[in-house]
């Protein structure tokens, strides 16, 4: 062996020994096919179905357990209602008088006439409660804010329930102006101021307590509408009877 061979063999010799690491495992993975979108979808809709479906039943059993619960006192304050509550009052047979304080709860504070409001007096009015039940009543009004040509034809308004016969004039039932007027006349109007008919007034000096408006009994037949000494009959129409 010649001395360029012996010198390779002891390099050779002399390397420092190198030893295989062990081999890493490669990871193994599984292959899982994914479901379909739609699947997916639908699997989604059916749970949330189920909550919205789970929460009803909820919402449901709470109002039923209230029902129950609210029933059983709505049922026993009814009774006691029932038990508590005033007899209707009988129908009237005959006909009545009715005084200020008779119509203090059925007169409003104010009424409408020919494109305004205007307050009432109550103090100064009159009526009748006929058989049966219908009313009929009339009021002094407060027509300050009037023109002057509405003041000499509008002082009264008068509400009836049932036809009304004034003079052999027919008037139905509803709301009026009415007004006693110059030459000794008693003026029927609408609403809206329109005339509707005109009759004659009468004068009472023999009335010994005058006031601004009353209702009083006719000694022959029906019933007087007064203002001052002046008045007009009226009677209850026998078509409305």
């Amino acid at each position: 062996m010649n001395f360029l061979s012996q010198q390779v063999s002891q390099h050779n010799n002399n390397a420092p020994e190198y030893k295989a690491l062990p081999s890493r495992e490669k990871p193994q993975f599984r292959y899982v096919a994914h479901e379909p979108l739609t699947c997916l979808h639908q699997r989604s809709i059916a749970i949330t179905t189920t909550i919205r479906n789970n929460r009803a039943m909820r919402i449901c059993r709470l109002n039923l357990l209230a029902l129950l619960l609210i029933f059983p006192m709505a049922l026993q304050s009814l009774t006691a209602h029932a038990q508590t509550a005033p007899a209707a009052p009988p129908t009237n047979t005959t006909d009545i008088l009715l005084h200020p304080a008779d119509l203090d709860t059925l007169i409003p504070p104010a009424v409408y006439f020919q494109g305004q409001s205007a307050t009432v007096q109550k103090r100064n009015s009159g009526g009748v409660h006929f058989a049966g039940g219908p009313y009929m009543f009339a009021v002094k009004v407060d027509t300050g804010g009037y023109s002057s040509s509405i003041q000499e034809r509008y002082q009264t308004y008068l509400i009836t329930e049932t036809a009304l016969d004034i003079d052999g004039h027919k008037l139905p039932a509803g709301a009026y102006g009415v007004g006693f007027i110059a030459n000794n006349k008693f003026l029927v109007m609408d609403l809206g101021g329109h005339d509707i008919f005109t009759v004659t007034s009468h004068h009472d000096d023999a009335m010994t307590r005058p006031t601004p408006l009353q209702v009083q009994a006719d000694p022959s037949h029906g019933y007087r509408l007064y203002t001052g000494r002046d008045f007009i009959v009226f009677n209850r129409s026998s078509n409305s009877k």
